[in-house]
C-alpha cells in the first residue's frame, strides 16, 4: 500500500523582521504607551473639572439659600 504525501518546499527566503526594518511595529511600540498615558491624563483632568464644577454649583446654591435659612 502506497500513501502519497505532498510535502511543500519552503519557497520563501528566510527574512529577519526586526523592529528597525518594520516601521509600523516600531511606531506602535512607541505610540501605544503614549496613547495610554494621554487617555489616563485626560480622564483624570475631566474628572477633576467635573468635581470643581459640582462644588461651584453647590456653593452657588448654598449662597442663594443661606440668607433665607438664617434667623
Amino acid at each position: 500500500m502506497y500513501v502519497s504525501l505532498a510535502v511543500q518546499a519552503q519557497v520563501h527566503p528566510h527574512k529577519r523582521n526586526d523592529v528597525g526594518t518594520n516601521p509600523l511595529t516600531g511606531s506602535m511600540i512607541i505610540l501605544l504607551p503614549l496613547m495610554f498615558l494621554l487617555t489616563i491624563t485626560t480622564y483624570r483632568k475631566s474628572k477633576a473639572r467635573t468635581l470643581r464644577r459640582r462644588i461651584a454649583d453647590l456653593e452657588r446654591m448654598w449662597r442663594l439659600n443661606s440668607p433665607k435659612q438664617t434667623p
